[in-house]
């Protein structure tokens, strides 16, 4: 017998409209700071600026010269996100590109396996609420994280998911286009904490969600944290450290010169209930905090065929196509390192 679909609608994520409306971005948010030093928080129904616009041709001269088709639905906003990763050099556009077409080339970084469920499931990261200018909040609980219970390429394949989902249905290109992210490191102290898992989903996120972070809260650090964050604090770059901010408990009152308290769990100061369920994402906008579809999707797809909203995967030839040109980037790549 041939299984039932399931079809997973996360619409119910989108912002109300007159939330949309009222947003109204200042030039320096959309972008600030000129040349190699720019930095951009607004990528769609915006200008770009004529050094911009310079290095774009520059990464598509570096495209064409190696015979890289790019997937169809590829945007200018593609070619300038891919242009600040490589810190708008030349030498590094290929290596960024091969990056992140092999990421695009995993299936399972687009779909709702039984693996990537069930680690959404266990709270590891979730959604709750929005800030003041709607953007999305993302909470990590890094207690959870364990490699050993969860691979490196599960923590790649669910976070990729998961971060899909939400620029997708809680993003509005050219009002919101980015998320701030509250990672609670539950006071572990050094020798506990999950470097190499932050590593992975900093990597995921750098390249293949580029330019979505306006702000990170690090939260409830141990002594030897802090201590160490301080130290790295005085080396590291400023425009970087201004997107981070280390809270100690006595602290969360500051979160929210951002986050209205009704937005945050009581957890982390807020006036909202602790979340006990984290799949599906929630929205607390609305009552209830799910639609009757996605709750009832949900709970078929134990014996379901899943499948995704107005989404159409790539086919066995158009994956077969963009491995083939990975391997021929590779390759050219080796050459070029060679000489």
């Amino acid at each position: 017998m041939q299984q039932q679909q399931v079809v997973l609608n996360f619409d119910y994520l989108r912002p109300a409209q007159n939330l949309i409306d009222a947003i109204v971005h200042d030039a320096q948010y959309i972008k600030r700071k000129e040349r190699s030093k720019s930095q951009r928080r607004i990528w769609e129904n915006v200008p770009y600026d004529a050094y911009e616009k310079e290095k774009m041709a520059d990464f598509m001269k570096i495209v064409t010269k190696n015979k890289i088709v790019l997937p169809q639905n590829w945007t200018d906003s593609d070619t300038l996100k891919m242009v600040y990763c490589g810190k708008f050099k030349d030498k590094n556009y290929l290596k960024v590109l091969q990056s992140h077409l092999a990421w695009r080339a995993i299936p399972n970084n687009f779909q709702p396996t039984d693996i990537n469920i069930a680690f959404l499931q266990k709270g590891i990261v979730y959604t709750h609420g929005r800030d003041k200018q709607q953007r999305p909040i993302i909470i990590m609980n890094l207690e959870l994280v364990n490699l050993k219970q969860f691979s490196e390429e599960v923590y790649i394949n669910a976070l990729s998911y998961y971060f899909g989902i939400i620029k997708k249905y809680c993003f509005v290109p050219g009002k919101i286009e980015n998320w701030v992210f509250i990672m609670d490191t539950k006071k572990l102290g050094l020798s506990k904490f999950p470097f190499k898992a932050i590593q992975i989903a900093t990597k995921t996120m750098q390249v293949n969600f580029c330019g979505c972070l306006d702000k990170l809260y690090l939260l409830n650090p141990s002594s030897s944290l802090s201590f160490s964050w301080k130290m790295v604090s005085a080396v590291a770059d400023a425009d970087t450290m201004e997107k981070v901010q280390m809270l100690k408990p006595n602290e969360y009152n500051k979160i929210q010169d951002r986050i209205a308290s009704n937005q945050l769990e009581e957890q982390f100061g807020g006036t909202s209930p602790n979340l006990t369920k984290f799949w599906p994402p929630i929205n607390i906008a609305i009552p209830g905090g799910y639609t009757e579809e996605i709750l009832k999707a949900v709970e078929s797809m134990q014996t379901a065929e899943i499948v995704i909203q107005k989404e159409v995967p790539a086919s066995e030839e158009d994956e077969m196509k963009l491995q083939e040109q990975i391997s021929k980037m590779q390759i050219k790549k080796d050459d070029d390192d060679d000489d």
